[in-house]
């Protein structure tokens, strides 16, 4: 199953929050949040598989990092799947080419 990708807008709530979003020297990290659709640098066999069912889980969300301050290890992403038969969750940090 594929969820239609919608991307999502970082809006901080405070003047903090704003101050750590973005990075001094890359453009496009801290901007590559979205939920479905298909994962930046990971192809469809590289999706987990349930711990529970040992079916192939579902892509959810892409966080990236947050800004210079949060950095996830060089400007990685988290991927975010579930399994909609178990309701089982897994994350993975990687380094996505986009």
């Amino acid at each position: 199953m594929e969820i239609p990708k919608i991307k999502l807008i970082a809006q901080p709530e405070t003047a903090e929050a704003r101050k750590i979003i973005g990075y001094k020297w890359n453009e496009v990290a801290g901007t590559r949040h979205f939920l479905g659709g298909k994962p930046e640098g990971l192809s469809e066999s590289e999706y987990p598989v349930c711990e529970n069912c040992k079916k192939t889980m579902t892509f959810y969300a892409q966080v990236d990092s947050i800004g210079d301050k949060f950095d996830l290890a060089d400007c990685m992403v988290i991927y975010n799947f579930v399994c909609f038969d178990c309701y089982n969750v897994k994350a993975a940090l990687s380094q996505t080419s986009a």
